[in-house]
């Protein structure tokens, strides 16, 4: 679980950085870190600790129970598939609240096409 939840949370790091066009350095200047532990995080090597954490989703825009939840999945996932999610989900905090709904109609008819 520790190594999802690693994942998870620096996929949704790294995601949320690379929106803003933050390098590691600048990011890491806003939360009082190193960029080294920035890299840390972003590649799953270090869990953030609590107060880390909350740094990041403030200065993110993150939700932090979400980036919890988001390593609590019973599924094993891909690095690739975590960092996916995380990218559209930073993609559909920037939409208007019509362009939500076409994008969930959009997903809802994908998943019905396995």
């Amino acid at each position: 679980m520790t190594d999802t939840l690693k994942q998870a949370i620096g996929s949704q790091v790294k995601a949320a950085r690379e929106r803003r066009r933050w390098t590691q350095e600048e990011l890491a200047a806003k939360i009082g870190k190193t960029p080294e532990s920035v890299s840390n995080i972003e590649r799953s090597v270090h869990l953030p600790a609590l107060d880390t954490l909350i740094d990041l989703a403030a200065v993110l825009d993150l939700d932090i129970m979400g980036m919890i939840d988001a390593g609590q999945s019973k599924r094993r996932l891909s690095k690739k598939r975590l960092k996916q999610e995380a990218e559209i989900a930073m993609i559909v905090r920037d939409l208007s609240d019509a362009a939500v709904a076409i994008a969930a109609q959009q997903i809802a008819a994908l998943d019905r096409v396995k």
